[in-house]
């Protein structure tokens, strides 16, 4: 099974749960980069976790692609239902709080800016100091 799958399974159990005992799904967080689904998708099936590039994530999603969350963590891609609340922090590296309906949905209730995303490409790399 994997990494997502697993995940979406402990979401379901505990909506499962929850709607058993007559309460409020449990709050789940998650850590991760909003990517586009496209893209983030397609590099997880190859066994990577990791911030897409931001510039392709937003023009994806400027033109009908769903946001999801890479979670690296996890290892799995999360769809999200309330695709408004993460539509400002595209690309982001966030915190995500909130619950999984029965269409293994991830519904968001808040959001925490962590970091923005920085292709690590174009980042000098650091000299050792000189001996003398």
């Amino acid at each position: 099974m994997t990494h997502l799958g697993k995940l979406l399974l402990v979401g379901f159990i505990l909506f499962g749960y929850a709607a058993f005992a007559g309460s409020q799904p449990a709050k789940v967080m998650l850590k991760g980069w909003l990517s586009d689904s496209s893209c983030a998708k397609n590099r997880a099936s190859n066994g990577i976790f990791s911030a897409t590039n931001a510039e392709c994530a937003k023009e994806c999603v400027a033109k009908g692609k769903k946001i999801v969350l890479i979670d690296p963590d996890h290892r799995s891609v999360v769809d999200i239902a309330n695709q408004d609340a993460v539509k400002k922090n595209v690309s982001d590296y966030v915190e995500l709080i909130g619950t999984v309906d029965a269409q293994n949905l991830f519904h968001v209730e808040s959001l925490k800016f962590l970091d923005k995303n920085r292709a690590m490409c174009g980042v000098p790399e650091k000299k050792p100091a000189k001996k003398e």
